[in-house]
């Protein structure tokens, strides 16, 4: 009998080791489930704050220009500057902004409200409400650059100097999807 308790006693620690082994193993896939978590929140914080950060220098940017046409009269050349003047323009600026946070350039409903917009194509028309007492929008600016371009002959067809100048972006390439602004403001057809 003496040696039976003898062989028992390794196995009952083993047994223990193992139990202990394992509830330590899910502790620690716990803990490292945990930390993956705070590090996806916290990118996710970050690339927030710098897309913030991004839009806050554009519309500063879009600010300064329109401060520029306010200097110069409010011409129709500074208001067709404007108008033209998009994100990807502006100094240190990423190559889009990522405004549903998907690390993706594409198209984004957020920032008009429903409209789609290009994360590689945000101009001022969608950051400023007004300058020099007009209304900007797609609609004002299309106008606006319509007569610019009207009172300088032999540029070319209105609609290829406005996709030319102010194309779409990336995400509404090769076809126009029905809720980019570019389609629902009538700056293309297709």
């Amino acid at each position: 009998m003496r040696n039976r308790k003898g062989t028992e006693k390794p196995i009952e620690i083993f047994v223990a080791l193992f139990i202990i082994l394992a509830v330590a193993l899910v502790m620690l896939k716990l803990f490292q489930s945990q930390i993956a978590d705070k590090q996806k929140e916290l990118a996710d914080v970050t690339q927030e704050q710098k897309t913030k950060e991004m839009l806050s220098k554009v519309r500063q940017a879009c600010s300064d220009k329109c401060v520029e046409a306010s200097n110069n009269q409010c011409s129709p050349a500074a208001l067709a500057s404007l108008c033209m003047y998009n994100s990807r323009k502006v100094p240190g600026a990423a190559e889009f902004i990522d405004l549903d946070n998907d690390q993706k350039s594409g198209m984004d409903t957020t920032l008009l409200a429903g409209v789609g917009v290009c994360e590689d194509q945000i101009y001022c028309f969608h950051l400023v409400e007004n300058c020099c007492g007009r209304e900007i929008s797609a609609q004002s600016c299309k106008a606006i650059l319509s007569d610019y371009w009207s009172s300088k002959p032999g540029l070319g067809t209105i609609s290829s100097l406005l996709g030319s100048n102010v194309p779409p972006g990336k995400c509404a390439s090769p076809t126009i999807p029905a809720t980019h602004w570019y389609r629902v403001e009538g700056w293309s057809a297709s």
